[in-house]
């Protein structure tokens, strides 16, 4: 009766450290996706022109190395389809008319400033 309660203690313990260190991975896996999604933003305002895109993931592969990243098959099939992905939704369209209208926000407070400390 000991016995089986033990083996049952250790089955479950394993079956929990077991979850914990697969949740784990999954929330490292998350982040560095995240973290490569952002960089790949990054490289894309960075490096303006099409047909670039292998010196953009030339940047962004750097990048994840200099964090510390090993950058294997799975994770640059990821960057491919994180771009992939921006790329039929426009996304990256929708960014530079953020940016446009940031700079245009950031022009009519500059104009706004100016015409008030000349009234």
């Amino acid at each position: 009766m000991l016995e089986n309660l033990q083996n049952l203690a250790l089955t479950l313990i394993l079956a929990i450290l077991c979850g914990t260190v697969g949740w784990l991975v999954r929330t490292n896996k998350q982040r560095i996706l995240a973290e490569a999604a952002l960089l790949i933003q990054k490289a894309e305002s960075a490096i303006q022109g099409s047909g670039l895109g292998a010196e953009k993931k030339a940047l962004v592969v750097a990048q994840l190395a200099a964090a510390g990243v090993t950058v294997n098959s799975w994770l640059s099939a990821q960057i491919d389809t994180i771009v992939a992905t921006l790329n039929s939704k426009g996304a990256w369209l929708a960014e530079q008319v953020q940016e446009t209208v940031a700079g245009l926000t950031d022009t009519v407070s500059d104009s706004d400033t100016k015409s008030d400390s000349n009234a």
